[in-house]
């Protein structure tokens, strides 16, 4: 007989899915942990692979963080997204 926590379909289970550790306390203090203050708003957005969310800040506009789906991407990839989404930030391209 499968393991009782994982055949109900809980994560808890020795086979649980890495994002079932990314709970809200951990996406504010991922986003705390690179110098913002989160003022405790948080919303997901969507996203078919990764864990996106908008995270209200203390001072300043919300910001956008996101959580990529482990061993999927390459981090040359990841660095390729982040240079085109700076490149967009700089000829303001929202």
């Amino acid at each position: 007989m499968e393991n009782p926590s994982t055949e109900s379909g809980s994560e808890t289970g020795s086979h649980a899915h890495p994002y079932a550790r990314l709970d809200p306390q951990a996406v504010l203090e991922a986003v705390e942990s690179v110098g913002l203050y989160a003022d405790g708003r948080l919303l997901a957005l969507n996203s078919y692979e990764n864990r996106v969310y908008q995270v209200g800040l203390e001072e300043g506009a919300p910001v956008v963080v996101k959580f990529y789906r482990p061993e999927r991407w390459s981090d040359q990839a990841i660095l390729e997204e982040h240079a085109f989404v700076d490149e967009l930030a700089e000829r303001e391209i929202p």
